[in-house]
């Protein structure tokens, strides 16, 4: 009997090394998995709601400039390293003074027609750097591990062949005509109403971040949560999430921004989003999209915003990006009314110059 638990307990003595030295050889790799944010507190707190779910108020930022697919030339670096997030916040503070940095020619001397014909393109040349992503990363893309998109499916590479060849077709077209080709005039202008939907800011599509769709509005309450979107060109678009557990729409009927149900998981806010219609366009998805976006606050001042998309039709598996969201002060930057196309005179001149190409004998 002695000897048996002696045995036994040699048994338990080695078993207790081999965990400690499988939690020391896998612990480094579990934390290199979490995002090094770039102004992280350590062992925050997320301040609550009265019914004690964590607040995620506000009006957030989403712009960034990380680009969605791995550059080349960082292969498999998941993170820039701290040289070059400097040289790109160098960047970032040279632009945002008047200076043309990288081909960014968007600003010109204040105060010169030049400036003024600049001004709007600049609301979307000054995401550069750390200040608006908030992460080293070399790619929003996180899964998979190579930061690039899953290949396609044999069905999308086939209809991204086709519609290539449709463009090429159409570029040639144009070049015989001698006039300047557009991606646009694929399609036919006929009225105002055949523009897109962006160019006439009619709405955001999900997931709406960085580019044009910088900032969101987010109100909580216990059973439901609210996100207005804001377009940077004008538009934007109100989103309700129940989360009283209640299931999808029927599979018949379908939402611009889909339908969108919600739960709680700890501290993290997880939003499953179907339901989608055929007009429908993120990457190439459409009808069969399907969102799974989860909201973890990290910082006072920081949203982990994380989004897997799987479209069984376009890739050969689900994907995940992450970005940041960083609170904007609330007085400064109210979210006001928006305009945009509708009533604009360019429209009319746009429309009229489309049907002079026409009489040209340019479609």
């Amino acid at each position: 009997m002695r000897r048996l638990l002696v045995i036994t307990a040699a048994v338990m003595v080695l078993l207790a090394g081999v965990t400690v030295v499988l939690v020391w050889a896998i612990g480094p790799a579990l934390g290199q998995d979490r995002p090094r944010w770039v102004g992280g507190e350590d062992g925050w707190t997320p301040p609550r709601t009265p019914w004690g779910t964590p607040d995620l108020t506000g009006i957030w930022s989403s712009k960034n400039s990380t680009p969605l697919q791995r550059p080349d030339e960082y292969t498999d670096r998941e993170y820039l390293t701290d040289d070059e997030v400097a040289v790109i916040d160098a960047e970032r503070v040279r632009a945002e003074s008047g200076e043309v940095v990288a081909g960014r020619d968007v600003r010109a001397q204040p105060g010169t027609a030049a400036d003024v014909e600049g001004a709007y393109n600049y609301v979307f040349s000054t995401d550069l750097g750390t200040r608006y992503s908030r992460t080293k990363r070399t790619s929003l893309i996180i899964d998979p591990s190579t930061g690039r998109l899953p290949p396609l499916t044999d069905g999308a590479e086939q209809r991204r062949r086709e519609r290539g060849a449709r463009f090429e077709r159409l570029r040639q077209e144009r070049e015989r005509a001698g006039v300047p080709y557009f991606v646009d005039t694929e399609y036919r202008y006929d009225n105002p109403e055949d523009t897109g939907i962006l160019e006439r800011c009619q709405g955001v599509t999900i997931p709406c971040t960085g580019g044009i769709c910088g900032f969101s509005r987010i109100v909580q309450g216990p059973e439901w949560i609210s996100m207005y979107y804001e377009q940077s060109s004008g538009g934007g678009g109100y989103r309700r999430i129940p989360l009283d557990g209640r299931p999808h729409l029927r599979a018949h009927i379908r939402q611009w921004l889909g339908d969108s149900v919600g739960h709680w998981e700890g501290d993290t806010l997880v939003v499953d989003t179907t339901n989608f219609t055929n007009q429908t366009n993120y990457q190439g998805s459409a009808e069969n999209l399907h969102l799974i976006e989860r909201y973890t606050r990290v910082a006072s001042d920081l949203i982990q915003y994380q989004i897997t998309v799987e479209d069984e039709t376009v890739w050969t598996r689900s994907w995940t990006m992450e970005l940041a969201l960083v609170l904007q002060d609330n007085i400064k930057n109210q979210i006001g009314e928006t305009g945009c196309h509708e009533g604009n005179y360019a429209l009319t001149s746009m429309l009229a110059g489309a049907r002079l190409e026409e009489a040209r004998g340019v479609r």
